[in-house]
């Protein structure tokens, strides 16, 4: 007989199990069998339970480690999303500083441009090339404000006010450059273009003269043609003088004065020579002009003109005393006229002039004569006493 706890033999006559010390019970054989059937299957049903409870406690297990890692992965990604966060405010408020520093900037930099010279000047220009004139004088003002004296605002100024047609004004201002920078050649050409504009030709030779810069003076020969040439020097003379203009351009007119003024198509027009009558001093000024009404710089002659009076008349007799009638005879050279009075008057070309021998009238009396040349030069006065009394009537 079989333990029913144990399984294990029971001797014949035992109550209890030696071996577990369970109560003897009988046990059939089929019993037995079923027993241990039972217990294969229990042993089974244990076995799978542990292998449902292992896969369960993996599962749990591996549920757990899971949920750790998405609790810790959460922990990171809410640590992350802080600093991105903090970062984000950060960025924020470097942005909102940056954009004040950039308006601080912006407002600085346009209080700049509004008191700079070089800033102004640049909107003048720009104005001026887009025809906006009062805006660019605007401009250029508040530029000279700034830089007083600047001379590329004055230079711009002056071609501001050429435009606006105020020449007086462009005139003044231009002229300024130039007594601050004889050299600067933006100023001659400025001028230039204005007086040529208006033909003040006076005025291009006036500016011509504050230069002696090569450079500043090859400008002047696009205003001016060529100069004449006058074929008697300056020096002088004892004769008057036939002076002759001449001038290598052609379609070119000649004027000049004998005044020593800059002659201009108003003064007389150059067709034959140019005679010198006069006695003492005379200046020849020629100029040409071309069909531009451009004239060619001035050129001069200085005559002077010292002519010999001539002799005084030669008569015969000279003088004495006569007893009959008698006359005086003038030898009278070529181009020369003699005039003559009695009575100890002061002969002139109103006079009587002489044209054959003079009758001596009767009494004490004093012929005066003088010779008159064809330039109109008078001798010195000659004078002779004749004294007739008939012999009949003393």
């Amino acid at each position: 007989m079989k333990c029913a706890k144990c399984g294990a033999e029971i001797r014949p006559g035992c109550v209890y199990c030696s071996n577990c010390g369970q109560e003897a019970q009988i046990v059939t054989e089929i019993n037995i069998l079923e027993d241990d059937l039972l217990r294969s299957m229990l042993d089974e049903e244990s076995e799978k339970t542990k292998e449902t409870v292992s896969a369960e406690d993996k599962c749990r297990k591996s549920s757990e480690s899971s949920d750790t890692k998405q609790a810790e992965r959460g922990r990171k990604q809410k640590k992350s999303r802080q600093q991105k966060k903090k970062q984000l405010r950060m960025l924020i408020i470097l942005l909102i500083v940056l954009a004040a520093a950039c308006l601080t900037a912006g407002g600085i930099l346009r209080y700049q441009r509004a008191n700079s010279a070089a800033y102004q000047l640049k909107r003048a220009q720009e104005a001026f090339d887009q025809k906006n004139y009062t805006s660019a004088l605007d401009y250029v003002n508040r530029a000279l404000q700034l830089e007083d004296g600047s001379e590329d605002a004055l230079l711009l100024q002056g071609q501001i006010y050429q435009m606006m047609k105020e020449d007086d004004q462009a005139e003044t201002i231009l002229l300024k450059v130039i007594d601050q920078n004889p050299d600067c050649t933006e100023a001659y050409e400025s001028l230039l273009e204005l007086y040529d504009e208006n033909g003040s030709y006076e005025q291009i030779l006036a500016l011509k003269e504050k230069t002696t810069n090569p450079d500043i003076l090859s400008l002047f020969d696009t205003y001016l043609v060529e100069t004449p040439v006058i074929d008697v020097k300056s020096g002088t003379y004892k004769e008057f003088q036939e002076v002759k203009l001449s001038v290598k351009g052609k379609s070119l007119e000649i004027y000049y004065t004998l005044d020593g003024s800059i002659p201009t198509k108003k003064d007389t027009l150059y067709e034959d020579v140019v005679s010198i009558e006069k006695q003492g001093k005379t200046t020849l000024t020629a100029v040409a002009m071309d069909k531009n009404g451009r004239y060619s710089e001035p050129v001069s002659a200085q005559y002077d003109i010292e002519l010999d009076a001539p002799d005084v008349p030669v008569v015969s007799p000279d003088g004495g005393r006569f007893t009959e009638a008698s006359s005086v005879t003038v030898t009278v050279p070529k181009g020369v006229t003699v005039y003559y009075t009695w009575n100890d008057t002061a002969p002139s070309k109103k006079s009587s002039k002489y044209t054959g021998p003079i009758e001596i009238p009767e009494g004490n009396n004093i012929l005066s004569l003088i010779a008159v040349d064809e330039n109109g030069l008078s001798s010195e006065v000659l004078k002779c006493n004749y004294i007739y009394y008939p012999s009949n009537g003393i």
